[in-house]
């Protein structure tokens, strides 16, 4: 299942084993980074990567995605922040997890 910044404050259903993809849209020449702040119990951070998507690799433009595995049953919050190292957040998502 993939979710996007369209997504933001949804809820999800996932089955045990199932994979999990967040893509959030960022632009690294802006100094802007996705950070995902960890402390999902149900599910477990695979990976994380950034692409730039078709012609947004001449502006900096692309996406960075999360790559999770449901790993036990319940609910939790996945929890990330649009940031620049210098400042507080400028842009929360959020997406709930429901592992059943």
């Amino acid at each position: 299942m993939i979710v996007r910044m369209s997504d933001n404050g949804a809820s999800v259903r996932l089955k045990l084993r199932e994979k999990l993809e967040v893509r959030l849209p960022e632009s690294q020449v802006s100094g802007y980074v996705w950070e995902y702040k960890e402390g999902c119990p149900v599910l477990r951070l695979d990976d994380s990567d950034y692409a730039e998507r078709g012609p947004a690799r001449f502006n900096g433009l692309g996406e960075r995605s999360w790559h999770f595995a449901a790993v036990a049953t319940g609910r939790c919050i996945l929890n990330f922040y649009l940031v620049r190292p210098w400042s507080a957040p400028s842009l929360e998502f959020s997406v709930e997890a429901d592992v059943r």
